[in-house]
């Protein structure tokens, strides 16, 4: 039994709206969300690559330390090598 009457969802923000402009806003939506979490994305890039700089200079400066100090014992030197700081 139709009754010609045209079925359309009880929520329906804009009900005149057409396909194109009902597109366009979601387009915008989502490029409103995109903002942000591409600006996330680069926040946790750029701590990665200072974390990375931190880890890899404290290495590179234990390992000068660690030189230093061979070549000190190489050359007869006691006690303390390099100043405590």
């Amino acid at each position: 039994m139709r009754s010609g009457r045209h079925i359309s969802l009880p929520i329906d923000p804009w009900p005149q709206a057409s396909l194109a402009e009902r597109t366009a806003v979601g387009m915008v939506l989502t490029f409103l969300l995109l903002l942000p979490v591409c600006a996330v994305g680069a926040a946790l890039f750029a701590i990665s690559v200072i974390a990375t700089y931190i880890a890899w200079s404290y290495e590179f400066g234990a390992s000068l330390r660690g030189l230093i100090v061979r070549h000190a014992r190489i050359l007869g030197r006691h006690g303390r090598v390099v100043r405590k700081v």
